[in-house]
């Protein structure tokens, strides 16, 4: 049950460090999407400032905003992801820490029976044990008690029926 319960621990602390890895990069990559996202920004400002001082280039002022705004936008939808990827991690991490504590406490209850049963088992063996050696001093006592007799029967000449003499003591 230890060795058991040592590989199942050893599977969920790799499982919490693959998922705790997988974590840590979507955090990144949140605070990059997030980092993109201020620089995009910014460069919007910065092309909107210019197309009102040069209108004669508009046209092609107009495409390259259009263009950051797409990528602004996709990389809002990509943060977006990624933190609802985190959420769902967080969720399963949650899931998982939470039935492996009630494995631990079902595991816990388990040993705590297991020690029962052994400790029961151990006091019905010394219970036989106890008894063992009774009737073994009984038995003994018994066979010292039928030669004691066998000797005095022979002795006096008598015949003597051994199974007549134990049913009889």
């Amino acid at each position: 049950v230890e060795a058991s319960c040592q590989q199942v621990r050893e599977k969920a602390e790799k499982r919490e460090q693959e998922l705790s890895n997988r974590v840590t990069s979507l955090e990144e990559a949140g605070v990059q999407a997030e980092n993109q996202v201020k620089e995009m920004k910014e460069t919007i400002f910065e092309l909107e400032d210019q197309v009102e001082q040069q209108r004669a280039v508009n046209c092609h002022t107009n495409q390259a905003v259009l263009d950051m705004e797409n990528l602004v936008k996709k990389l809002e939808e990509q943060k977006a992801e990624a933190e609802r990827q985190l959420k769902v991690l967080n969720r399963q991490m949650k899931e998982e820490r939470d039935e492996w504590r009630r494995f631990q406490a079902d595991l816990q209850t388990a040993v705590v029976v297991a020690n029962d049963i052994k400790v029961e088992a151990q006091q019905e063996l010394r219970t036989l044990m106890r008894q063992l050696q009774e009737e073994q001093d009984r038995n003994t006592k018994l066979s010292a008690d039928l030669q004691t007799m066998q000797g005095v029967r022979i002795s006096t000449g008598t015949a003597f029926d051994t199974k007549t003499a134990v049913e009889g003591h």
